[in-house]
């Protein structure tokens, strides 16, 4: 069986629209059929609030929770469940990576800080820099993140 020109030219058109239907279906599903509240969204926390936090590790103190209690390793001017709670609270600015280009050239030596969750095998391992006014964090999401807190708040000092 042989077709025509215009046979073709129909069987190409079709086609060209198909390709460009199953180009737009996951834009097409996400649009009319998940809830918004299913979608993925960008989130300005350090933490993943969706996950259940099991451990904290900084260099200077480790943060663990045990029979459902946080236990905090060395003893510090603050109670493990409140150093928990200003780490897990912690929300921050977005920085985009233009502005996270320009401070690149002045980020003092990078900081690392271990986030255990019972949901995953591996730690979320954050990256940080205490700059002289506020401290750049790069998220659960890979995404920069500027919080301005004391440093204490964050790192209170070692009971004598």
């Amino acid at each position: 069986m042989r077709y025509s020109g215009r046979k073709w030219n129909n069987i190409l058109i079709f086609s060209v629209i198909a390709f460009i239907i199953i180009l737009n279906l996951p834009t097409l599903i996400k649009t009319y059929l998940i809830p918004p509240d299913q979608q993925f969204h960008i989130s300005n926390t350090l933490f993943n609030a969706n996950d259940t936090v099991t451990a904290v590790y900084s260099a200077d103190w480790a943060l663990e929770k045990k029979q459902g209690f946080w236990t905090l390793t060395p003893t510090l001017a603050i109670s493990a469940t409140t150093l928990y709670e200003h780490w897990h609270g912690l929300e921050g600015t977005p920085v985009n990576e233009e502005t996270y280009q320009s401070l690149s050239k002045k980020l003092p030596p990078a900081q690392t800080l271990e986030i255990w969750y019972k949901e995953q095998e591996e730690p979320q391992r954050v990256t940080f820099y205490q700059m002289p006014t506020f401290w750049l964090f790069k998220n659960w999401q890979n995404r920069w993140i500027a919080v301005s807190v004391d440093k204490n708040y964050l790192f209170p000092q070692q009971v004598k």
